[in-house]
């Protein structure tokens, strides 16, 4: 397909995205689907523009809006239109060559533009730069320039530092590392290294995880046979040092309270190698479907599935569990390189409304626990609203409860994550090469008062 007519496909698709408040992925998804004639190249270059955009999306708003206000005068739109932030995209971030874009972009920039010259655009845009408004202020800077929203950044700076606040949006505004969690059930990590060689696939050892590998090509995975026969799963090297805190052992009764697509419970139930009791439950009936799949393909034997609601304990459990396992949906910070769309839809006060819900599942859950056994919490999110001070609130509610070092557990099963005064484990995608995760280890005292 012809250049102006890929550009006009990306317009359309980043029009679509910023209409509906919904996950880019599914969005892509379902626009490639009613559009069969696009080939896997136009795919390629459609898909990677539209998530540039994404990731990039306020920057390109401030560049846009300088240059607008600037040859634009009264004419300019309400909205700034998607073919500019392209322009953006295109010229400044892309560095593609003016001289070279502008007959394919003014095809359809007549479309959306047709009062403003694109060429006139192009060339004010190559000398605008960052208000400085924006660039004096620290927080502002750092926010606009990486695109993200600066109720976080100010956190993070408070935090960490500038600097540090810098380098973790730097890191989680580039593209996820494709890593996969092989499957101890069914093979080795270098056997299916070996394995994915043999149809041409590339991969490495993951740093942390001793159960991941990284691949060096971005596949469809799905359609290898090795995964279709249940040797790995798509698991983000992270993710799976938060099952590692569990530290399931055969024989033992866990439970995973919140399951969703199953990725951790499966891994539990390879940890505890097919032997023991494993409970995955889940509020959303829908996603049991793509686990029971899952389960089938890994070859999991132990694991029961149950569905509940949300102000329903589940009956016959209590006191029962060796280790219980919550990793509460929260606002996905720390995935942001994965869901870049999350950026543009998350709202400071919403955080105040997850931390009460995570709160509240940690209660739900704790009489779960048999005295002496353990309680760990994980979220996807790099803010102290959700994580630290979730749990130092149900530590303070319950006194039976008592936090221990995950980093020192991953430490006596051969990972380090490096020097860490703290007992929380905080993966920082900039330090660690994961995904953004916070976790928290709890006992429960061998005396059960109640």
């Amino acid at each position: 397909m012809k250049k102006a007519s890929l550009i006009g496909h990306v317009i359309e698709l980043h029009d679509m995205i910023r209409g509906v408040n919904q996950p880019v992925d599914n969005i892509v998804r379902d626009f490639f689907r009613q559009r069969h004639y696009l080939g896997s190249k136009d795919r390629r270059f459609i898909t990677d523009t539209i998530y540039g955009m994404v990731r990039n999306f306020r920057i390109l708003e401030v560049f846009a809006v300088e240059t607008l206000s600037r040859i634009g005068g009264s004419t300019l739109p309400p909205t700034v239109p998607s073919i500019s932030l392209y322009a953006v995209f295109s010229a400044r971030l892309l560095r593609e060559k003016v001289d070279l874009l502008i007959p394919d972009l003014s095809v359809q920039w007549q479309n959306y533009l047709p009062k403003l010259d694109c060429a006139s655009f192009l060339d004010a845009l190559m000398e605008v730069q960052i208000p400085d408004s924006i660039r004096t202020d620290i927080t502002q800077r750092i926010a606009i320039t990486y695109s993200f929203p600066e109720s976080i950044v100010n956190e993070w700076v408070e935090r960490f530092g500038p600097e540090e606040a810098k380098q973790l949006c730097i890191s989680l505004n580039q593209q996820a590392p494709i890593t996969i969690r092989v499957n101890t059930l069914k093979t080795t990590v270098e056997q299916c290294k070996d394995d994915l060689s043999k149809e041409g696939i590339g991969s490495e050892r993951t740093k942390l995880s001793p159960f991941g590998l990284i691949l060096t090509k971005r596949i469809n995975t799905q359609a290898l046979e090795i995964f279709k026969n249940g040797y790995f799963e798509m698991q983000d090297e992270g993710s799976q040092l938060l099952s590692m805190l569990l530290e399931p052992h055969e024989g033992e009764c866990v439970v995973d309270a919140c399951a969703g697509s199953g990725g951790k419970a499966l891994h539990i139930a390879a940890m505890m190698k097919n032997q023991g009791s494993l409970l995955a439950l889940e509020v959303d009936g829908k996603r049991f479907g793509n686990l029971r799949q899952r389960i089938r393909r890994s070859g999991v034997s132990i694991a029961q599935l149950r569905l509940v609601r949300h102000n329903e304990n589940v009956v016959g459990w209590e006191k029962k569990a060796d280790k219980v396992l919550v990793d509460a949906r929260c606002s996905g910070v720390g995935i942001f390189r994965r869901n870049p769309g999350a950026k543009l839809t998350f709202k400071e006060e919403s955080v105040d409304s997850l931390s009460r819900k995570q709160l509240s599942l940690l209660e739900k859950y704790k009489d779960m626990v048999r005295p002496g056994g353990r309680l760990v919490y994980t979220t996807c999110t790099l803010l102290k609203k959700e994580n630290e001070d979730v749990v130092n609130c149900f530590l303070g509610n319950n006194p039976d409860f008592s936090l221990l070092s995950a980093p020192e557990i991953l430490m006596k099963q051969g990972v380090h994550i490096g020097s860490n005064a703290s007992q929380f484990l905080t993966l920082l995608p900039h330090m660690s090469t994961t995904d953004g995760f916070f976790a928290a280890v709890m006992m429960k005292s061998e005396e059960d008062a109640r």
